[in-house]
């Protein structure tokens, strides 16, 4: 398969990670909120798309909130409300406002990731995943977006290793799936 569709593809997946993301409300906690584990763990065993979604949402819930700050929680939001008005530049602002007062919230990272992601900035983008993924391993979100940074570099090999490691976490990630099974055919391609 052509690298330009393979492109176009991952452009369509960031798209529908971000509507996940994105819709999630705001539980009480974080990426430290001992109900994750829980939460991950019926993520591996769940076996309906239903039961599935409803999982990946509270995570998403618990991953984008604040316990004890309001003010961060609205930040949250209307940075969201930013990036999908496409006022990049304001959302990273905002993100980037939240990172400074609660540098250890993955979330907050991770949105930044995104919005990066949308402009360009891959290495900024690089950047704020690996922090992400060091303050949640777990992150099947900054996961992905890692392998869709690689595919826009064509590092096709690392784009897949990306995707599996997200798909481990989250085995209901059909786009991620479709990815992998492209890149598998692309790269035996190009073995051949």
């Amino acid at each position: 398969m052509k690298l330009s569709l393979l492109k176009h593809r991952a452009g369509r997946f960031i798209a529908a990670a971000l509507v996940v993301g994105l819709v999630a409300g705001h539980a009480a906690a974080d990426q430290r909120d001992p109900d994750l584990d829980g939460l991950f763990s019926e993520l591996q065993r769940v076996t309906s798309d239903a039961a599935a979604k409803d999982v990946v949402a509270e995570i998403w819930q618990r991953w984008t909130a604040f316990e004890d700050d309001p003010r961060a929680t609205s930040l949250m939001a209307i940075g969201v409300r930013q990036m999908n008005l496409g006022q990049l530049r304001n959302a990273e602002r905002i993100f980037t406002e939240i990172i400074s007062a609660h540098p250890t919230h993955a979330e907050a990272w991770n949105k930044r990731a995104t919005v990066r992601f949308m402009r360009g900035d891959d290495k900024g983008s690089r950047s704020d995943i690996a922090r992400v993924i060091d303050l949640e391993p777990r992150h099947f979100g900054a996961l992905s977006g890692l392998g869709m940074i690689n595919m826009r570099s064509g590092d096709l090999p690392a784009a897949l290793q990306a995707f599996e490691a997200a798909v481990r976490v989250n085995p209901h990630m059909d786009q991620a799936e479709a990815m992998i099974r492209e890149l598998r055919a692309t790269l035996r391609g190009r073995a051949l």
